[in-house]
């Protein structure tokens, strides 16, 4: 995955500095919208599948290169790591552990999308943030839930609790504009969340993968 951001940066410089040497005048036809902002949703996948849902907002800044803001919500991004840490609680009580992390994300970036006189156009995107991390963990005995605390447990931040911490994301997709002003959009956004070791310790990045469709207005 560490190769995969590393190849996608260096597209991304490539496409910006050819934006920055082409022409100023854009081609006939080219949709000459400069803001654009739109709900998407869809499912999240690895680990564990659910679903997020969130908003994205960009405007041009030169021939294809644009700035974008997206904020939204994940449900459930539980990792090998937390189910693991769970578990182990899980086991010393007699219990049985269900883990997962929610997380609220917010980022800045670019995004480059080729003006290639198509009807879609495709695009890669780069950017980062913070994301609020929040781990919630459920004990069960008998298949009924109860209270850690009837068990005698009191779960520390890795397991319930919320932390901040660094969000990188990177993709792409497929644009369509449709009715001059709207557009449809499809694509794949990996995250990572970094660790905070300072904070929990032993603490693992979280990987994200999103399948994102969205809908939006240009103008």
């Amino acid at each position: 995955m560490k190769r995969f951001a590393r190849v996608a940066c260096v597209v991304v410089a490539l496409l910006i500095i050819a934006a920055s040497n082409s022409s100023a005048q854009p081609p006939v036809g080219a949709d000459e919208s400069r803001f654009y902002a739109g709900l998407t949703l869809g499912p999240t996948f690895g680990h564990k599948s659910s679903g997020f849902i969130g908003i994205e907002a960009g405007a041009s800044v030169q021939g294809p290169v644009a700035v974008f803001v997206e904020g939204g919500h994940m449900n459930n991004v539980g990792t090998a790591d937390l189910d693991a840490r769970a578990q182990t609680i899980a086991n010393a009580v007699g219990a049985t552990a269900s883990a997962s992390y929610k997380v609220n994300y917010f980022a800045v970036g670019v995004r480059v999308a080729p003006d290639l006189a198509m009807k879609f156009r495709p695009y890669v995107s780069l950017g980062g943030g913070v994301a609020s991390v929040k781990a919630e963990t459920a004990l069960a005995v008998g298949g009924t839930t109860v209270p850690p605390e009837s068990l005698g447990v009191q779960f520390g931040t890795d397991l319930s609790g919320s932390e901040k911490k660094g969000y990188f994301t990177i993709g792409g997709g497929v644009l369509y504009t449709f009715a001059q002003r709207y557009y449809a959009d499809l694509s794949y956004r990996y995250g990572h969340i970094g660790a905070k070791t300072s904070q929990i310790e032993n603490d693992k990045g979280i990987n994200t993968q999103r399948l994102q469709i969205a809908v939006g207005v240009k103008f």
